[in-house]
């Protein structure tokens, strides 16, 4: 080994002659050296993060899996950009090694400081998880190998090592690319400047910062509601499904409670202040989900857990072969290849799978979801947008006082001409579907929260719920009655048309599936998987869903901090859970789960907070998402084999036949070849079908 006092004597003589000239610089120019410093290291590893995202991703994935993640998870994670810099550094730092050893020996310290900077953050961590969990780690065991090949004078040897453990973490990075978008962000208050309040019988217009808890809050059509209250008067229709779920706007009157971030379609309200800004349902949920946003982040890959595992009984079977065979007997143990193989096959076997899955336009962010599949036992669906379309669709019209079906329909469509709602856009849609002509209206009055009246040639229309037409004095038939308790048992809504102050007929609107739904719950029920459904919709329709689709269980009216609840209950009580969502409603129950699926069109928070993305935005990818599970469990399972069988070998071999380093090389690269061959054996399926896949 070469003396390192004199190497040392010289760096550090160079060094001081650097500090003294920066110690020369008045305060300010120290201030704009260290500022110009700053944004050249800033742009340079944002210019080094876009050289990676280009030109070395796609050498760990195809490229269809890194368009996907970029579609869906945007810029590289704080995890993964850190696994880059350190790779890069190690790979430099082979190259100041090699200089070191033949070239320019005082390199050396360089390199030694390189090494110790590279695997000093996980050889400190390994420690504290050595000492307080009393668990030892094989990253430990590489990096001590590193460093003792180091101490022993193989330099690039050791930073050779380095570089190669690095790479494994690369392919472990690419197999947990997780998105790491701002998920508060969605549930974040969006507050007006100024609110009017009702003073004294007159609305005044109030900064929003001056507004306290007791004031009455006046909301008109089109405004969000920035506070949780409770109605004093006043009759409106408000979009809750950002916050609950709910298909249908609800109607809101006198007692009733509104809650922020909800949207009031057409009405007017006035609000008594209960709960602003942090107190807020809105605002908690935002909170809730930054509490749960890292709640897969610590669970190892199956492969390194066992790599872990293996890790002291091979230190144990060494020492033992040290003292009754010899030291060659004891380093051949070393080398067996239990953990090594493990950690760098593993991710390759789930690396394979994700590019795999990706072409089938499954998009798998985060590796372990793949692991986990194997072992789910329920499947909860979010139901609005994800079973069932967010568009309701017409089942059926009902008439009254002789008029005919398309008659009703082109009244009802005249006067939801300018609505934007899903009600008024299913109504929409099935007039054209019918080729139902029908008047643009000539004067609207929205005035009311639970219906509409408009100007037509024939006479004022009005459309709206049974208490919109009680509240017009509207006569409700008996037939049309009785209708109307059916829907309420079915879960269908049933708009009433009138005209003149006579009730004509009522549109019967259902939830609409998606065509693959039914499909789908047969192929699951034949895993034998028990599923559900969880909806912040009402009761009503989610039993009939949960009822005509054959699923075994139903959770109504449940606010998303609620989704969440009722999936750890289930956790608590054994069951492994995958829920599939699509909604900002469903993310903070997504984060829950064991596995989390959401769909291509689902809201970006959705798709962030998932772990698996079906791009195609169909239902029928799941069951090909569990297809694949189960392939990549068998495929472990093989390629891990790879590192018992030929390991066991060797250990039996050095205590019975005197085994050496020899029969040690020879089994472990046999055992490493076998192992990345079979985990890479997938890739062949997607060379078969997809020739231009890479």
């Amino acid at each position: 080994m070469l003396p390192l006092i004199p190497i040392a004597t010289h760096l550090l003589f160079t060094g001081a002659l650097g500090g003294a000239a920066y110690g020369g610089l008045r305060a300010g120019e120290k201030h704009q050296l260290g500022k110009k410093t700053s944004q050249a290291l800033r742009k340079a590893e944002k210019g080094y993060q876009a050289l990676v995202r280009r030109h070395v991703d796609p050498w760990f994935g195809t490229r269809l899996r890194a368009q996907q993640l970029e579609e869906f998870s945007g810029e590289t994670s704080a995890q993964e950009a850190e696994v880059n810099r350190k790779l890069g550094l190690s790979l430099l730092n082979v190259g100041v090694g090699a200089l070191g050893a033949y070239v320019y020996p005082p390199l050396l310290l360089l390199n030694a400081a390189g090494l110790l900077y590279l695997a000093g953050p996980v050889i400190y961590g390994s420690l504290r998880t050595l000492v307080y969990e009393k668990r030892l780690q094989y990253r430990l065991f590489a990096f001590i190998s590193v460093l003792a090949n180091f101490l022993g004078g193989f330099y690039v040897i050791g930073s050779l090592m380095l570089t190669v453990v690095f790479i494994a973490f690369k392919v472990s990075a690419r197999s947990e690319a997780y998105s790491r978008k701002a998920l508060m962000g969605a549930f974040a208050l969006h507050t007006p400047d100024t609110v009017w309040l009702r003073v004294d019988g007159v609305e005044v217009e109030t900064p929003f910062s001056q507004l306290r808890i007791g004031d009455v809050l006046v909301l008109n059509a089109g405004q969000t509601v920035p506070v949780d209250g409770r109605v004093v008067s006043g009759m409106a229709t408000l979009d809750q499904h950002r916050l609950t779920g709910e298909s249908q706007p609800v109607e809101k009157s006198a007692g009733d409670t509104v809650l922020a971030s909800t949207l009031v379609l057409s009405g007017k309200l006035h609000v008594r202040v209960e709960q602003t800004g942090d107190a807020t349902a809105a605002a908690q949920m935002a909170e809730i989900l930054n509490n749960t946003s890292t709640h897969h982040l610590s669970c190892a890959a199956r492969s390194e857990q066992l790599a872990d595992r293996l890790t002291l009984p091979v230190l144990a079977a060494s020492g033992l072969a040290l003292v009754s065979v010899g030291v060659g007997g004891a380093v051949a143990i070393l080398n067996s290849g239990f953990g090594s193989t493990m950690f760098f096959a593993g991710p390759l076997s789930m690396l394979s799978y994700l590019n795999l899955a990706s072409h089938q336009g499954i998009l798998v962010k985060d590796g372990r979801a793949l692991e986990t599949l194997h072992a789910v036992d329920t499947v909860i669906f979010d139901k609005t947008g994800t079973l069932t379309l967010e568009l309701p669709e017409l089942a059926m019209i009902h008439c009254a006082q002789g008029w005919q079906e398309d008659e009703v329909l082109a009244l009802a469509a005249c006067a939801e001409h300018r609505q934007t709602h899903p009600i008024a856009r299913a109504i929409q849609a099935a007039a054209r579907q019918r080729e139902v002509a029908y008047e643009v209206p000539e004067e609207a009055d929205y005035a009311l929260g639970f219906g509409l009246r408009v100007t037509h040639p024939l006479g004022l229309v009005r459309v709206g719920s049974a208490r919109f037409m009680a509240e017009e004095s509207i006569v409700i038939p008996a037939e049309i009655e009785r209708e109307q308790a059916r829907c309420a048992e079915q879960g269908c809504s049933l708009v009433m048309v009138a005209l003149d102050g006579t009730l004509v007929g009522a549109l019967e609107l259902q939830a609409q599936l998606r065509p693959e739904t039914p499909a789908l719950i047969e192929q699951l029920h034949a895993r034998g998987l028990k599923l559900a459904i969880l909806s912040g919709d009402h009761v009503g329709p989610t039993r009939y869903l949960a009822e005509r689709l054959g699923i075994d269980d139903y959770f109504a009216e449940v606010l998303p901090e609620g989704k969440a609840a009722q999936i750890q209950a289930l956790q608590q009580a054994g069951r492994v859970v995958c829920f599939v969502g699509d909604g900002i409603n469903d993310a903070i129950a997504l984060q829950q789960a064991d596995v989390s699926v959401s769909m291509r069109g689902a809201t970006t928070l959705a798709t962030d907070s998932a772990q698996v993305v079906l791009t195609s935005g169909s239902l029928h990818q799941l069951e090909q998402l569990f297809e694949l599970a189960q392939e990549f469990k068998h495929n472990l399972d093989n390629t891990l084999m790879f590192s018992y069988v030929p390991g066991s070998l060797l250990i039996g071999g050095v205590f019975l036949l005197h085994f050496g380093m020899g029969a040690a090389l020879v089994l472990y690269s046999a055992g490493l070849t076998g192992a990345i061959g079979n985990a890479l054996y997938p890739l062949r399926r997607l060379q078969t079908d997809h020739p231009a896949a890479h």
